[in-house]
């Protein structure tokens, strides 16, 4: 039985104010597609984050409804499971879209009654499904999925003064642990300890926000194919990682995307295969000085400068992106240093000598036009300055008059 195993596609992905909706749209159909063509799997797993928000715009719905029909239209089995970013919105045609062998997995069914998938020579697997649920949800799928334990999980909810994601996960997999087939593989969307982060999960992990699981509390399952962590990636000798399809984050560039390939035989994993995927666009992270990177070649990638200039640039950002269109985000390797067209040092350094100096409008003038072009202020535009500086008092003093 062969096995495609992917995660985190999260369509309609924005980063740093540009939507990727066409270059997702460009990699499914040159690339994704391709390859589910070439490979021919069995089945097909996502598992989670199908989705970036959870109330996605129509580009993206309509993005994923090409998906699939697509899918639908080539006979290719697929499970797809909500992570942290998705909602049931895109689970709503999941009746429907069943009789295509499409399964939308929103709920504790196929955690309690695990989808048996047998391939066309009779080898078969139990899927034991958990999709990311809220607190709540968690809590009220249990009480709906197993009511006869009704009395039991009343005893064990009133000894709980305050009810844990943790406390809820370990009941559940006390609840299947003495029924659980095999060979058991378990789909899911939660980091394991010693995973990688990468990008804004790391923030999140050393902030509290993420939840991090034990192995051992998975052990009676055989095999765990996981999404929620952006990096391809195995840990011990039976969790699997897909990794985001595409990167995200500048963070998250430097590493290789792809899916994970499996091989089942006689009940047995004998093969795993991670299989690279070309991006349909380019994140670089560029470091140096301005007075280089001004005069670099044109790049259309995504790119992330960081400048290694001490004193702030005027307007480098806007400069920057004659030579690279689609500069999302500059800052400076000295963090002390703003991006502002003019601030940080300078701007400190004037305040305090026009303190000390009593510094008229023409003086600051000078400093401020000495600063930025490296020579002396001509005359002759000294006297346009001084000329406007008349006009802009005169002004002033009308509307104080008028007031």
């Amino acid at each position: 039985m062969k096995i495609l195993h992917t995660s985190d596609w999260h369509l309609g992905k924005n980063i740093f104010g540009k939507k990727l909706i066409d270059e997702q749209a460009v990699f499914f159909e040159k690339t994704f597609f391709t390859l589910i063509k070439e490979i021919k799997p069995d089945i097909l797993l996502i598992t989670g984050d199908i989705t970036d928000k959870p109330n996605p715009d129509f580009e993206t719905l309509k993005l994923f409804s090409e998906i699939l029909f697509w899918l639908s239209k080539e006979n290719v089995p697929c499970v797809f499971i909500l992570g942290n970013h998705d909602s049931k919105r895109i689970t709503l045609f999941k009746e429907f879209l069943k009789q295509n062998q499409i399964f939308m997995i929103d709920n504790l069914f196929y955690f309690k009654n695990p989808l048996e998938w047998k391939d066309e020579k009779g080898e078969k697997v139990y899927f034991y499904v958990l999709p990311y649920l809220h607190l709540y949800e968690l809590k009220e799928n249990i009480e709906i999925f197993w009511k006869n334990e009704k009395k039991n999980l009343s005893d064990f909810f009133a000894k709980k003064l305050q009810l844990l994601l943790r406390d809820l996960i370990e009941l559940l997999l006390e609840l299947i642990r003495d029924t659980i087939k095999k060979p058991a593989i378990a789909l899911g969307h939660f980091a394991i300890e010693k995973g990688i982060f990468t990008g804004e999960e790391i923030s999140f992990k050393f902030m509290g926000m993420e939840e991090v699981f034990p192995l051992e509390l998975f052990e009676n399952f055989d095999c765990l194919f996981l999404g929620h962590l952006h990096r391809l990636q195995k840990l011990f000798s039976k969790v699997f990682y897909s990794g985001s399809i595409l990167p995200y984050s500048f963070e998250e560039s430097v590493y290789e995307k792809g899916v994970w390939l499996f091989e089942i035989k006689n009940g047995l994993l004998i093969k795993y295969e991670p299989i690279y995927l070309s991006p349909s666009f380019q994140m670089k992270i560029i470091k140096g000085y301005f007075k280089d990177l001004i005069n670099s070649p044109k790049d259309e990638a995504y790119i992330k400068v960081i400048l290694k200039d001490k004193e702030p640039v005027l307007n480098p950002l806007e400069r920057l992106k004659t030579v690279f269109p689609n500069l999302l985000i500059l800052e400076y390797e000295d963090k002390k240093t703003e991006t502002l067209p003019f601030g940080g040092n300078f701007t400190e350094e004037i305040f305090l000598e026009n303190k000390k100096l009593e510094l008229n409008e023409k003086e600051l003038f000078k400093k401020f036009y000495k600063y930025i072009e490296e020579k002396e202020v001509e005359e002759k535009l000294f006297e346009v300055f001084k000329k406007c500086l008349k006009e802009l008092n005169e002004n002033l003093e009308g509307v104080k008059q008028w007031r």
